[in-house]
């Protein structure tokens, strides 16, 4: 089962800790909806790189980018791929 559910932000003027916990459980049901996920395989890293993307990248001319790459936003607020070291 897929869905395509998000959750509306929040108004502003919520309380705290209510907005906090409304966030948390929001983010849970986000998450429990899309538990069938799997990541886009590349032979190389997008060109394209959309902040929140997680791409699985099996290069068989290059290995060492093989792994799962995360594109997260940097300090000029553009994206920028980041491997996921797992230990």
């Amino acid at each position: 089962m897929s869905s395509r559910y998000a959750a509306e932000p929040l108004p502003f003027d919520l309380d705290r800790v209510l907005s906090e916990y409304l966030n948390r459980q929001f983010q849970a049901i986000e998450v429990a909806l899309r538990s069938d996920f799997q990541a886009p395989r590349f032979t190389e890293l997008p060109e394209r790189k959309v902040i929140g993307a997680v791409v699985v990248v099996r290069n068989k001319k290059d290995p060492s980018e093989d792994g799962f790459w995360a594109c997260i936003e940097n300090s000029q607020g553009a994206g920028e791929w980041k491997k996921l070291v797992l230990a």
